[in-house]
């Protein structure tokens, strides 16, 4: 981990599992694909990221549950927060091996993780309107 950078933390909601990250997410984005719907019983999702190297759990242990090939989504096991998602393909030539994909909201200061996009919005569920001006897009 970067040693000149800022800290930060964030964790599920009953405290058991805890992480931190170095430095301030590369990249935030709402996410309104139907995997995510599903995984978070929500309209969307806030993923945020930083370089793998940058993430690191301090306390407890996030369980992973795979239910496509090569999509891992992590979680705590004692409450059931969703905290991370890792993709083990490159999607458009970017390697998503090399950053470390976290909830933005588990963050213990949420606003730090400033969405740039909306992504997945041909899965956006009608009820949801986008008022925000942030670029849209139909994938990811």
């Amino acid at each position: 981990m970067s040693e000149a950078k800022e800290r930060f933390e964030g964790g599920c909601y009953c405290g058991a599992v805890r992480y931190k990250i170095v430095g301030l997410p590369a990249w935030s984005g709402h996410c309104h694909c139907r995997s995510c719907q599903l995984a978070l019983g929500g309209a969307f999702v806030t993923w945020a990221k930083v370089a793998a190297e940058d993430f690191a759990v301090t306390k407890g242990e996030i369980k992973i549950y795979e239910k496509s090939p090569g999509i891992k989504r992590g979680f705590c096991g004692d409450c059931g927060t969703t905290l991370t998602y890792a993709a083990e393909h490159e999607v458009d030539g970017q390697n998503w091996r090399a950053d470390a994909w976290f909830a933005a909201a588990t963050l213990d200061n949420p606003s730090i993780a400033s969405p740039k996009t909306h992504v997945y919005v041909s899965h956006r569920q009608p009820w949801i309107k986008l008022a925000d001006d942030l670029p849209t897009f139909p994938e990811f």
